[in-house]
């Protein structure tokens, strides 16, 4: 069964990789890191890249867990 699921701290390490392993699995992951627009670009690049090459449903967000803020999404 595809579930959506969010991995936090996906820029890098376990996180990275298990957001892929997840998304190659068929799943719908959200990879989420600090930064995205700073530090972490490179990373939201590679995310993006990563699938478009393996035609998975993998997408970088924005989140600090650390900051009620950041983790209240306004649309």
């Amino acid at each position: 069964m595809k579930q959506v699921i969010v991995i936090t701290g996906a820029s890098s390490g376990f996180g990275a990789l298990t957001a892929r392993a997840l998304a190659d699995a068929g799943h719908t992951v959200y990879a989420s890191m600090r930064e995205t627009a700073g530090r972490n670009a490179a990373e939201v690049a590679e995310v993006e890249k990563y699938a478009k090459d393996n035609n998975v449903d993998l997408r970088a967000i924005e989140l600090d867990v650390g900051s009620q803020a950041s983790a209240i999404r306004k649309e």
